[in-house]
């Protein structure tokens, strides 16, 4: 069996006025502007593009289509078409409040259409039955553990247990108090170190007087020897 040869030939484009009309009639059946590149495609290459913006060129000229540029790029459209209406509407039935009725009833179509969209869209994000039954299987499993956890320390629970809580919780409480007291005695002496001594970086001299006072702390303990406040790098205030 012979086999079939591929067709290597470029398909014909049309050219002169058989471009013209093709252009044309193109425009006139979308009735919008279109640049020429959209032409082009959109017309599947019929017509090349020297071909179309030469068949462009002529139909301006002739006023049968028109043109505007925006910046480098040329829109084309063709002219302005009256609308054909059938001919057998009654045009007495289509009155000024029959049309803006009509359009108010479109617009309503319109809102219940996006509702109904934005209520099928809220569906379809929920689950199916089937994976439902899944969820709600799993969510059970978990309640039964931590039923069975709540359960199990129930009864290891011992009541020994609530006089330690009850101490920690008051030792919790006078721990805050005592925390807050000696950070407000922290910024008085802070702010009395400040006014006395008026160093140029209060930080870099707090942290200075810390780590020489440190020292000194450390020096004290393991030499049993006792120091001065001068010693230390502390003035009487």
């Amino acid at each position: 069996m012979a086999l079939k040869k591929k067709s290597n030939e470029k398909a014909v484009q049309a050219k002169g006025s058989e471009a013209e009309q093709l252009i044309e009639g193109y425009l006139v059946s979308q009735y919008k502007p279109f640049a020429v590149n959209d032409i082009i495609q959109n017309l599947n290459n019929k017509v090349s593009r020297t071909t179309a913006t030469k068949a462009l060129e002529n139909l301006v000229n002739e006023k049968r289509i028109v043109s505007k540029a925006f910046g480098k790029i040329v829109i084309y459209s063709c002219n302005e078409q009256e609308p054909e209406l059938p001919k057998d509407i009654d045009f007495s039935k289509f009155d000024f409040e029959t049309v803006s009725q009509l359009r108010n009833d479109l617009i309503e179509l319109e809102r219940d259409k996006a509702t109904a969209r934005d209520a099928l869209d809220s569906v379809t994000k929920e689950p199916e039955n089937t994976e439902l039954l899944n969820i709600i299987e799993t969510e059970e499993t978990e309640l039964r553990e931590i039923e069975s956890k709540l359960e199990s320390l129930q009864n290891d629970w011992n009541p020994a247990n609530d006089e330690i809580v009850k101490q920690i919780i008051s030792r919790d409480t006078l721990l805050q108090k005592e925390i807050a007291k000696r950070s407000k005695i922290c910024k008085n002496l802070t702010a009395t170190i400040k006014d006395s001594v008026c160093p140029k970086n209060m930080d870099e001299f707090l942290v200075c007087t810390w780590n020489d006072f440190f020292f000194h702390c450390l020096l004290a303990k393991y030499t049993n020897k006792s120091f001065s406040q001068e010693e230390i790098g502390f003035e009487n205030i």
